[in-house]
């Protein structure tokens, strides 16, 4: 029998960091506990116990039927005991081995010989585990909640795994992985060009607000219930976050994006490969050349039956995003998928470039101020090239499209004529057509008329200029900018009391010709900072605290608190009719241990039986100096 006793002496003895990482994987109550008796009453609690069992496998929970059936047992005797029931069968040592380690850190299975990092198996010492006799009476009782019984939990066999995807059907699972997966490379760059442009705003409550839905929906060219699926496959990869309450590309977004098409398809497998509870990485490893689908679900489902909804949906999710980035096909693992979780991601990269259509240096300008890439373009193509023009339609062969507010764009953001026409005739195919080259001159003389300063005038912190007067007042009457607080200062001057570089990108945002001025009145350049930088808020360690404290509890030990618990672990073997070890001190100074069954404690004395002797004991407390479990 392990009891409330033997526990919360074991608890006492844990190191405060595996005490704490314990504590974080159970729901206990905080309150009322005020020493380790009260912690190791609330871990047995009928209601912490379950849903710590809830959560768990059916190797584990089978260990721990076998446990409360024969325990204490040694690892060695746990694996035969596993082999012989049709659920675990063919368990080794090293799994019982595993499972019980994941056990005693859970508080669910009890070292019965103290620590088992002192067993030495030279010595013939190997460790043995029993379990507490609240999980072994809460599994009982499964049943009642219509859970399995302890005796279905052990005898249902798994479901069988199926046969390989034949090579046939490979080749069409390959050619539709291939173009998934261009098509979530596609996406998750339009995701992060929209992002830079403008966030898209996270709700309390979890998930995108419906606008900024809609609107990533038509940017990139997917259907709304895919956007928070090319979301959750960014962010994983630590390509977006949340910054203020809005999703904004991350850092690393500004390498992705210059990576070539394999690589970046490369950084999102490898993401949703990390991303994999070991328990589903391990049964995808196993049915690596055959179907994930019905066959992972019916198998997730068995391994864990206490909550085995929730583990398919879990199983869904992941699958989901799978199915997205072209690692599977219907279900069914691609080649590069196969490859990916037998060899990882940069070897699954390799075996899928070769699928991809090939990058393209060169493209078509066209009279009507559009351009067309005959194929992906190269990043760094691609990069340099947003900043000129808009894309229009994107495909094996995309589209963009120049016009007055895409080239004021690029200007303002440090590019001259001289540059943009020396880029443009560099990639050309047709040369640089004659509208395109009139354009680029009427943007560039029109570009500064408007221009933003800071200034230190009464409230006023920012001063736009304008020669022309009439453009001046369409932009104090623009509604689009009314949160800027536009006020006349002079015929030419607007004054805001908000920052030179708010006005600024404010003003470029509505697709206004500005220019930023320094103190001295010349022009320079703004960098607009798009990424998130999502900070932490402080987070109380609860659990830690408690430990903290439960151990300054501990070391205040004085000659009263010490015979408290004493007696705190004497009362705990009466009520649960448990045998101890007392350690008692003799007159000679001499301390000898006894083995008694306590059988009430009051008076300052301890009464019991001792077993040896098979006699009636009445012993004072203050000649008891320690007790431990049988």
């Amino acid at each position: 029998m392990t009891t409330t006793l033997a526990l919360a002496a074991r608890l006492r003895a844990l190191p405060d960091d595996e005490l704490v990482a314990a504590l974080r994987h159970r729901s206990v109550r905080r309150s009322g506990i005020s020493d380790f008796f009260d912690l190791a009453e609330a871990l047995l609690d009928g209601e912490s116990v379950q849903r710590a069992l809830v959560a768990l496998d059916r190797t584990r929970l089978a260990t721990l039927i076998v446990l409360g059936r024969a325990g204490p047992l040694e690892v060695r005797e746990v694996a035969v005991a596993l082999d012989r029931e049709p659920a675990t069968a063919g368990a080794t040592e090293q799994q019982a081995a595993a499972a019980l380690d994941a056990l005693s850190g859970l508080l669910l299975a009890h070292p019965a010989d103290g620590d088992p990092e002192d067993a030495d198996p030279a010595d013939g010492r190997t460790p043995r585990y029993g379990t507490y006799d609240a999980v072994s009476a809460r599994l009982i009782a499964w049943p009642d909640a219509g859970l399995p019984s302890p005796d279905e939990l052990l005898r249902t066999a798994p479901p069988p795994a199926l046969a390989p995807v034949p090579d046939t059907e490979r080749r069409f699972t390959d050619r539709l992985a291939a173009d998934r997966a261009f098509e979530a490379v596609v996406a998750v760059s339009e995701l992060l060009a929209e992002l830079g442009r403008e966030g898209a705003r996270e709700l309390q409550r979890g998930g995108l607000a419906l606008p900024a839905v809609k609107r990533l929906s038509e940017a990139l060219a997917v259907d709304a219930d895919a956007v928070p699926t090319v979301l959750s496959v960014a962010s994983r990869a630590g390509l977006v976050a949340v910054e203020a309450g809005q999703w904004l590309p991350a850092e690393p977004a500004a390498a992705w994006l210059h990576a070539s098409t394999p690589d970046r398809w490369r950084a999102l497998a490898g993401a949703w490969l990390g991303a994999l509870p070991d328990d589903l990485r391990a049964l995808v490893a196993d049915r690596s050349r055959a179907e994930w689908g019905d066959s992972l679900r019916e198998h997730v489902g068995w391994l864990y039956p206490a909550a085995a909804d929730e583990a398919r949906a879990r199983v869904d999710a992941h699958l989901r995003d799978a199915e997205w980035l072209g690692i599977t096909a219907h279900g069914a693992p691609s080649g590069p998928g196969t490859v990916l979780v037998e060899e990882g991601p940069e070897a699954s990269a390799d075996a899928l470039a070769p699928a991809f259509p090939a990058e393209v240096r060169q493209v078509y300008l066209q009279h009507d101020l559009t351009m067309i890439s005959p194929g992906p373009l190269a990043p760094d193509l691609e990069a340099r090239l947003r900043t000129m023009a808009d894309l229009e339609s994107r495909a094996l062969a995309s589209t963009f499209r120049f016009s007055p507010a895409s080239v004021d764009r690029a200007i303002t953001a440090g590019e001259t004529a001289a540059t943009i026409r020396e880029f443009l005739s560099g990639i050309s195919l047709t040369g640089l057509p004659q509208p395109l080259d009139y354009l680029i001159t009427d943007v560039t003389e029109r570009h500064g008329r408007v221009r933003v300063r800071t200034v230190d005038e009464g409230e006023a912190r920012t001063a736009v200029r304008s020669s022309d007067t009439t453009l001046l007042r369409t932009i104090e009457v623009d509604q689009s900018l009314s949160s800027l607080r536009l006020t006349p200062a002079r015929a030419d001057v607007l004054h805001s009391r908000f920052p030179r570089d708010v006005v600024f990108w404010a003003l470029s945002d509505a697709r206004y010709p500005v220019v930023a001025e320094d103190e001295n009145g010349e022009p320079v350049t703004l960098r607009r900072q798009r990424y998130a930088h999502p900070q932490t808020a402080p987070t109380r360690d609860q659990d830690r605290e408690l430990v903290e404290r439960l151990r300054a509890v501990d070391a205040a030990v004085t000659d009263d608190t010490a015979e408290q618990w004493l007696a705190r672990q004497l009362d705990q073997a009466v009520r649960a009719r448990q045998p101890v070890v007392v350690e008692v001190a003799m007159p000679d100074g001499s301390v000898v241990d006894l083995v008694l069954e306590p059988t009430g404690v009051g008076g300052g004395r301890l009464r019991g039986r001792d077993r040896s002797a098979d006699i009636e004991r009445t012993l004072p407390l203050s000649s008891v100096k320690a007790v431990r479990p049988l």
